[in-house]
């Protein structure tokens, strides 16, 4: 499969169009519900608005995707908007692209190509990482390897979730699958064997 990214922030654009003015957003949204939530705010922020259109892309594999033109001719706003959310590789993510028509009808090219300069401004400003993969590791050792753990899955892409203090330290960490078997073993390594490692065999991802 090939890399898909995620966004890590809020892109926005603004212009006006021959009098029309369109204001675009895209922002990471996790299910078609969230995404139905946000477009609904955008309806009551923008309440004399003439369109809200949108299109999203979601799941691991980016296979989830929906988009509308709100009213305006078939093909001229959730296409355009659709397009270069795919073209550029991401998922888990919603444009939305508010328009106040202003009077003069830009026509069928001319929404078209509105809709998606708006789209791509607003993924041209939004922040984005990589989706990685990664499996749930739970795993306890001693005081003097705390650090040496913290390190190594920072090197191997890792994310510490939980961290617990006791006799021994417990710690939660994300690791990427890739990275999985080599984190195991230089940690077993480290500790001689006496490290306690447990491997959720569901995997969730997350970004890096």
């Amino acid at each position: 499969m090939p890399e898909l990214w995620i966004p890590s922030g809020t892109g926005h654009s603004d212009f006006t169009e021959r009098k029309s003015r369109f204001i675009g957003e895209s922002r990471k949204v996790i299910s078609v519900d969230a995404a139905r939530k946000r477009i609904k705010e955008l309806r009551l922020e923008h309440p004399r608005s003439s369109h809200v259109a949108w299109a999203y892309v979601l799941g691991n594999d980016a296979a989830l995707r929906g988009m509308s033109d709100d009213g305006e001719p078939h093909g001229t706003a959730g296409r355009p908007i659709m397009d270069p959310i795919v073209g550029g590789g991401l998922t888990e993510i919603l444009v939305t692209v508010v328009r106040y028509f202003g009077g003069v009808k830009l026509g069928t090219g001319g929404l078209t190509s509105a809709y998606g300069r708006c789209c791509q401004d607003a993924l041209e400003s939004m922040p984005k990482v990589l989706l990685v993969e990664r499996n749930r590791v739970e795993l306890r050792v001693d005081y003097a390897l705390f650090e040496y753990t913290a390190r190594l899955a920072g090197e191997l892409g890792g994310l510490i979730v939980e961290e617990r203090f006791d006799t021994t330290v417990r710690l939660s960490i994300d690791v990427p699958v890739s990275a999985l078997e080599d984190f195991r073993r230089r940690i077993l390594d480290a500790s001689r064997g006496a490290a306690h490692i447990e491997t959720f065999g569901a995997s969730e991802v997350n970004n890096r």
